[in-house]
């Protein structure tokens, strides 16, 4: 129960409504999507979409897609209303190309992508930014087939050199689960080179209200046809120049130093898999 939500929430703290975001997201995937979780993310969705959150090493804005994800963990479910599928993928699938993220066109990397620069100098560059995965992963699982593509290619068609080595990082890093080697964000490794999870994904297991029952029987996380389309365009990219010039970049050396070896775990993923193909 959140009554305090009930009030003006514009003036609560941040971490208020985070705690009842993080208690829906991962409340309806141990236990089902209840009606008060539902009519609690159904009140908090419109209202928090223009929030201005303060800045935090995560954009508390993540939870808004991981509780929606937990809801509608398929892209055919049912849905309150008949444009809220579209509703949705216009403004939450778009919120991480907000202007607050790009302030005169450019990109704001510490909010946009969660790059602080910590005491040690380190800005986890090799970790996809969250909301970008977050976003990546929400317009995949929910977009129609037909729109994959466009929009795929609209992604990694962005000139901003920060934003294509996050393309590239987040690409090597869901390498298995866009191929069907893992199914669920669950499943991400706690350990990896190149990381993709954001706030609160690790509760995305592909439980819904209907399947809770053993033997659990788990949605797949991700359209097979979706994913199958990204992997397509992204062996069909062409990187090498990208490459070279931010590699030898002085302005970029301390990124391409936290990204050490993404050019070669690129080639290897997605060239291989190209000549596979």
């Amino acid at each position: 129960m959140f009554p305090q939500l009930l009030g003006d929430i514009d003036v609560l703290p941040d971490d208020c409504i985070e705690e009842a975001l993080e208690a829906i997201a991962s409340g309806c995937s141990s236990f089902g999507p209840l009606v008060e979780w539902i009519e609690w993310y159904h009140y908090l969705l419109p209202r928090l979409i223009q929030r201005a959150w303060k800045p935090t090493y995560y954009q508390p804005a993540e939870l808004l897609i991981t509780a929606f994800m937990a809801q509608y963990p398929i892209q055919s479910g049912s849905m309150p209303y008949p444009n809220f599928h579209s509703d949705a993928l216009n403004t939450l699938g778009r919120y991480i190309m907000s202007p607050r993220f790009w302030p005169e066109g450019q990109l704001d990397v510490a909010n946009g992508l969660s790059k602080w620069t910590g005491p040690n100098g380190i800005a986890r560059w090799s970790k996809a930014g969250n909301l970008l995965s977050a976003s990546l992963f929400f317009c995949i699982k929910y977009l129609p087939l037909s729109d994959v593509e466009a929009w795929f290619r609209s992604v990694i068609a962005v000139r901003n050199d920060y934003w294509q080595v996050q393309i590239i990082t987040w690409l090597v890093g869901a390498h298995p689960i866009l191929t069907g080697q893992i199914l669920q964000p669950s499943e991400f490794p706690e350990v990896t080179p190149f990381g993709i999870d954001w706030e609160q994904s690790h509760v995305l297991n592909g439980c819904d209200a209907d399947n809770y029952e053993s033997p659990l029987q788990r949605l797949p996380f991700l359209p097979i046809e979706n994913r199958e389309a990204v992997i397509q365009i992204a062996y069909s990219m062409d990187v090498e120049e990208f490459f070279e010039n931010f590699w030898t970049d002085p302005a970029m050396s301390a990124v391409a130093l936290e990204t050490a070896g993404l050019p070669e775990s690129f080639r290897q993923l997605y060239r291989a898999g190209r000549r596979a193909g």
